[in-house]
Order: structure tokens, then C-alpha cells, then sequence
């Protein structure tokens, strides 16, 4: 299938007749006199990237199904993602739009928070390196051959291996400190190619003073937020930059709710379907009470609470460290349940916009949170291939449910006998 520095990759059936990838080393490389002296550590260094990305199991990270030796080449088999590449993507046919562009950038994130909660930097993140599945608007990681382990705070020595333009400049440094904000950098000149089209500038360039221009002026449609996040995620010093891919998330999430913002006001006209309020500065993650009188909003990690018959902000609810992905009133409207990134789910007092209790119980960021209709249950699906159901009465976890990828919905039946899951992978029901 291809060849790179060192490895080779070929396409394989497996004994049920199902493709797979197989990647091993080349052995013209193992054989050059360079490399006889560093067969060994070639051989380790290739097992013990087989065995990084087999802990690393999401459904946005390439999968290792098996990692064995032929003869004396070690080989790992990973499966099949059938498409192409996103770099490939945007050579042939041009830039994305920003919509589509941040929901593959948030889907890789999503797996790089998993990498670094493994201790790992994934250290050549790039569009050639992100995996497109044919037919769905689906992005996986791969390619962990540079991957390492990190300290916080530890300088360690840097194998000189990298990409020009993705790389920031202490990925250069022969011995340096390590962190997740080597893969931020990434990532944001993943997101700067993906909307422009263009190679960002080069590391060792910047460091001469070469000026990087910004991403709207080579595409003015991108939005002033997104615009200024890659810049930050970009920054020449990693101590300027977004230190986790959350914290660079949440700039990108962004928006604000304040009282002196217009509220856009139309002719309430019931007799025809028209735009009563246009409310400025909020997410696409909302939820609108039983009683149609209370609006809930998402801006980063904080909610607002905003009148659905004014579309004037009530309360601001403070309290999730990362992004908020879905908020849910109970049936009587007293309630509200918000699932995090942060890996919590919060239950909040409507009328006075105040904490009234938080689960932690999820290993991953929780996707999506609902109430049963008579009040009694919350249920949460997280990234880490769950679905947990909570008792409001006695403050409890009551079961887990186990699901196949990560879950991004969750909905009760009206009688609450039945729950319905929805996935990446596939929908299950309970």
C-alpha cells in the first residue's frame, strides 16, 4: 500500500476473508550498513509503537488487531479504513468548508485527549496522517511511528524526525521539555492547511522572524474565532499556547452571552411559522423546556439560561472545567442536566441558576445526557463506550451499559422502560 521512512505496508485478507492492513519494516533498511547496529532498537522501537496504539483504543484511532513476528521482521495487523487521506483530499479537491473542517479537527481531538491520557504525544499530526472513511464524516488518527512518551515538565531527548510546517519549533530541539502542546501546534496547522490550502510556514522559518499570515488571508470566509485560535494554537513559544487540545477546544468553542447584546425581536405571528427571536453569541448545543418558556444555551463551559419569550439571559451557570456537550431539562422544567467534557455530568436549579450536584463516574468526555419522564433516572453516554443510568433520589449510579464506540445520544421511551443509545459505530437499545 505504501512506503515510508522505515515501514512498509501492505493490504491484507484476514482467515474470514476481511482486508487488513499489515505493517512491518522494510528490510532493504534493516540491512543498510547505517542501520546494522541499530537493528535491535529499530525492531523494539517498531513493537513498542504496536503496543502504544493498541492501548489506544477509539473509534477515531486506527486499531491494532494483533502484533506478531515474521521470521525476523515484526509486524502489527490494524484494520482496513477503506477512503483516502485528508491531505489527499484537500490537494484534489480543495479546501473544506469550516463546518466540516471543525468537526474532523474536534473528532481527532477527541482521540489525541485519549493519547495524551495515555502519557503519549502523537508528535507528526498532519492531514496525510488523518484517515477519511468512505461514505461518512468520519476522521481517524494514524500513523504512530514517532510517537513518545511524556513527562510533564521533564526534558527529554527528541528524535529528529518530523514534518516541516506542522512541527513547532521545540520539536526541532535535540533535548527539550515534552507536552500535549506539541500535538496543539499540530493540530492548529492541521485546521490552517485544511481551511486554506496552504503549507503553514515552517518552524525554523518563523524563528527568523518570517511572519505567518494569518489563515483569513488566504480565506476570509473563516470565522474571526476559529481564525484566532489557530493563531494561538500556533504560537512560537508552547508556553504561550493552549497547554491541552481542551483547553485549545475551548477557544475555538468561545461565545458569549451578555446582557447588553440585541436580542433581535420579530413579529410574533402565530398563525405561520416565523423567526420570533434571533439570540446572537450562542452554540448549537440547546434545549428548550417542557413549558416552551426557558432556553438553554452552550457557550464553551459555561451555560446560559436565557427567556424563551424575551431572549434575555436569566442566569449564567458556571461550573464545568471543559466544554459543555449537551444540556436536558427535566419534564417539569426544575431541573437541568449538562454533560462535559471535563468527564461529569451537572444538575442544576433552574430558577436560581445554582449547582445542585455533580457524577462522575465516566473515564471519558460525556456526550449526551437525558431524563426519564417521570423524573426519577439521568442517563449519560460518554466517550468511553458506555451508558450509565443515575438515581435522582438516592444520588447513585445504577447500571452501565456497555456500547461499541463512542456515544453521542441517548433517549428514553415515554412509559422509561427503554432506552435508546446512538453511536459512532452503530445504535443499540436497552
Amino acid at each position: 500500500m505504501g512506503e515510508g521512512g522505515i515501514g512498509i505496508t501492505y493490504l491484507a485478507n484476514n482467515r474470514r476473508g476481511e482486508l487488513r492492513v499489515i505493517k512491518t519494516l522494510r528490510e532493504q533498511i534493516l540491512n543498510h550498513p547505517a542501520w546494522i547496529s541499530k537493528q535491535d532498537k529499530l525492531r523494539q522501537d517498531f513493537r513498542d509503537e504496536a503496543l502504544r496504539l493498541a492501548l489506544c483504543r477509539h473509534p477515531h484511532i486506527v486499531q491494532v488487531e494483533n502484533v506478531f513476528d515474521e521470521v525476523n521482521l515484526p509486524c502489527m495487523a490494524m484494520e482496513y479504513i477503506e477512503g483516502e487521506d485528508l491531505g489527499k483530499q484537500i490537494t484534489e479537491k480543495g479546501t473544506l468548508p469550516e463546518a466540516e473542517a471543525l468537526l474532523y479537527i474536534r473528532q481527532i481531538s477527541e482521540a489525541l485527549i485519549l493519547v495524551h491520557k495515555k502519557g503519549l504525544v502523537h508528535r507528526d499530526l498532519k492531514p496525510s496522517n488523518i484517515m477519511m472513511r468512505a461514505g461518512k464524516s468520519e476522521a481517524v488518527l494514524i500513523d504512530f511511528g514517532i510517537a513518545r512518551q511524556f513527562i510533564p515538565g521533564v526534558v527529554q531527548q527528541h528524535t529528529q524526525a518530523l514534518t516541516p510546517g506542522y512541527a513547532p519549533p521545540e520539536q526541532y530541539v535535540p533535548v527539550e521539555e515534552r507536552g500535549e502542546y506539541i500535538d496543539v501546534y499540530a493540530l492548529a496547522a492541521t485546521l490552517y492547511a485544511v481551511l486554506t490550502g496552504e503549507l503553514p510556514m515552517p518552524a525554523p522559518a518563523r524563528l527568523l522572524n518570517f511572519p505567518l499570515q494569518p489563515p483569513k488571508h488566504f480565506n476570509s470566509r473563516i470565522n474571526n474565532r476559529v481564525n484566532e485560535a489557530i493563531i494561538k494554537g500556533m504560537e512560537r513559544n508552547y508556553k504561550s499556547r493552549p497547554q491541552s487540545v481542551q483547553e485549545w477546544l475551548d477557544l475555538l468553542d468561545i461565545e458569549t452571552i451578555t446582557p447588553t447584546q440585541p436580542v433581535i425581536s420579530l413579529p410574533n405571528t402565530p398563525s405561520s411559522w416565523q423567526c420570533v427571536h434571533i439570540i446572537p453569541g450562542i452554540s448549537g448545543k440547546i434545549a428548550l423546556s417542557p413549558k416552551g418558556d426557558m432556553l438553554a444555551s452552550v457557550a464553551g463551559c459555561v451555560i446560559h439560561l436565557l427567556s424563551a419569550a424575551t431572549g434575555q439571559l436569566i442566569h449564567t451557570l458556571i461550573g464545568h472545567s471543559y466544554s459543555v456537550n449537551s444540556v436536558a431539562f427535566n419534564s417539569d422544567g426544575q431541573m437541568l442536566a449538562s454533560g462535559s467534557s471535563d468527564n461529569t455530568i451537572k444538575l442544576w436549579e433552574v430558577a436560581t441558576g445554582s449547582e445542585i450536584r455533580t457524577f462522575s463516574g465516566h473515564s471519558s468526555s460525556v456526550h449526551s445526557v437525558e431524563f426519564s419522564r417521570d423524573g426519577q433516572i439521568l442517563t449519560s453516554g460518554s466517550s468511553d463506550e458506555t451508558i450509565k443510568l443515575w438515581s435522582l433520589e438516592t444520588d447513585k449510579e445504577l447500571r452501565t451499559f456497555t456500547h461499541s464506540g463512542c456515544v453521542y445520544s441517548v433517549a428514553f421511551s415515554s412509559d422509561g422502560q427503554m432506552l435508546a443509545s446512538g453511536s459512532n459505530l452503530h445504535s443499540q437499545s436497552f
